[in-house]
């Protein structure tokens, strides 16, 4: 299996949303559309564009209380949590704004402010990606030896 690659989203935003199971970044608040949507029976959020998301289900066309679409079901890319859907055609003209844009559920998103994720790292030191666990953390440092004692000649 391959390497996981995940993308992050630009610190300089004043907030970002995150997969609130596993952390990783999803979206900034700058591609936020529109909030008080409503994704089966869930508050959520539209994105014009997201990162770390993948596609989980076929295309499907749904009839919703807008219009009639064609979607597809989206995960988080890290922990692959179904965490909502992307519109990939509108069929009324007044709803193509919502094409390539990403309904997310707000439930499980975490907004992140930047000077949240500065203080905050992305993985503990100890994290070893390539096997995917968690390693023993590092042993403190024990405390300082006691400087030698001269001995005296004669």
């Amino acid at each position: 299996m391959g390497r996981l690659f995940v993308e992050f989203v630009d610190d300089a935003v004043l907030a970002k949303y995150a997969c609130c199971h596993c952390g990783c970044d999803i979206a900034s608040e700058a591609s936020l559309l529109w909030e008080g949507y409503m994704a089966q029976c869930t508050p959520a959020l539209l994105f014009r564009c997201a990162v770390n998301l993948s596609p989980c289900s076929p295309k499907r066309e749904e009839t919703l209380s807008t219009g009639r679409y064609i979607l597809v079901d989206v995960r988080c890319h890290v922990c692959c949590i179904r965490i909502g859907w992307r519109y990939l055609h509108a069929e009324r003209e007044e709803q193509k704004y919502k094409e390539n844009a990403v309904l997310l559920q707000q439930g499980l998103l975490e907004r992140v402010n930047s000077m949240q994720a500065l203080r905050r790292p992305a993985l503990p030191r100890h994290f070893t990606a390539a096997h995917g666990q968690q390693a023993a953390p590092p042993s403190p440092p024990g405390p300082p030896s006691p400087p030698p004692q001269r001995q005296p000649l004669g």
